[in-house]
């Protein structure tokens, strides 16, 4: 006891006597510039439209800073997404909106850090007597995905042209994406809401099918907002924390990956097919000028995603987590 006394005491000593002298502790910023062990961003995109927009990293993977490297896979689905986010196996990844609201209200620590799709849902009809949305009256409407960003816009944009969705026609929600666009262009089924690319796939596999009116038009009506965001891209928050740099650059390229796509849908619908996204090239680069591909950062993008969630919430609180995300969810990466 008495010798751990005596050395103890040594230590304070010494220790006093180095802040005496002006020494420090050595600084954050020293902290902060010793080498960072290499590290692989992993990076899930969704097979489908919304993978389309990532699909030159995923031929040119972008050089980042900080030690990092990145890689890309293509996930099958959201729910197949989630899970890998769930594990922990994935570091960003691309998401419905509700669908990343709901994760980050359960703890999931992945925060929005921009919405990169804009409304790609249309109507498409090939009956020539729908040409207004009070048509829809009486109706059979098939829709795609029950519990989903369609369904939740339908919702939103009837009642404002006077229609109740419960009682004034049938949205009708068994039936798969492809399933749908095919049943259009071989004429079992008249009436759908579909999300790009299948909408174009029944518009340029009928030549009757028309979209009769927007429906994104009509979300502006209903809700004041000029669109409505559909997918996001989020980043495990502790990723954004210790290698700032290496996510924006990371964040920079995708968006540089957007306007590639847009530019050159015909390039770029070759490379969705080569790295298997689940599109043939000529689908893909008809769809893309439908697709509403955009790069807008999480604080500007808030009061779109904040409208839209609410009509989840109204709806179906549980499918967004039962509540909007607090502040923390919106990545500012220009701080």
């Amino acid at each position: 006891m008495y010798r751990r006394c005596i050395a103890a005491f040594a230590a304070l000593s010494l220790a006093s006597a180095a802040f005496a002298l002006g020494a420090k502790e050595p600084s954050r910023d020293a902290a902060q510039a010793a080498p960072l062990e290499p590290l692989v961003v992993r990076v899930g995109a969704l097979k489908g439209p919304s993978g389309i927009g990532m699909i030159g990293l995923f031929e040119d993977p972008p050089a980042l800073p900080q030690a990092a490297t990145a890689a890309f896979e293509a996930v099958p689905s959201a729910d197949a997404m989630a899970a890998k986010l769930l594990s922990g196996e994935l570091d960003a990844a691309v998401l419905p909106v509700n669908m990343a609201a709901k994760l980050y209200n359960a703890g999931l620590g992945y925060r929005l850090v921009a919405v990169v799709g804009n409304g790609m849902v249309k109507l498409v009809t090939t009956d020539p007597s729908l040409s207004s949305p009070a048509d829809l009256r009486g109706r059979e409407l098939y829709v795609a995905g029950q519990g989903a960003t369609p369904e939740f816009l339908m919702r939103t944009v009837l009642p404002e042209v006077g229609l109740d969705p419960e009682r004034d026609l049938r949205m009708v929600f068994n039936m798969p994406y492809p399933e749908m666009a095919a049943s259009l262009v071989a004429g079992r089924i008249d009436s759908a809401v579909l999300p790009e690319p299948f909408a174009t796939l029944a518009l340029s596999g009928n030549r009757d099918a028309v979209v009769p009116f927007s429906l994104t038009e009509l979300w502006r009506r209903a809700t004041g907002q000029d669109d409505y965001p559909m997918t996001v891209f989020v980043v495990r928050a502790s990723l954004i924390d210790e290698r700032p740099a290496a996510v924006a650059a990371l964040a920079a390229a995708y968006e540089s990956s957007i306007r590639s796509t847009i530019a050159d849908p015909a390039a770029a619908g070759a490379l969705v097919e080569k790295h298997g996204m689940g599109l043939k090239a000529p689908v893909a680069a008809a769809a893309i000028p439908a697709c509403a591909f955009t790069f807008v950062a999480a604080p500007e993008a808030r009061s779109a995603v904040e409208a839209l969630l609410s009509v989840f919430i109204a709806a179906v609180p549980a499918s967004v987590g039962g509540k909007l995300p607090d502040d923390a969810w919106y990545a500012d990466l220009a701080r």
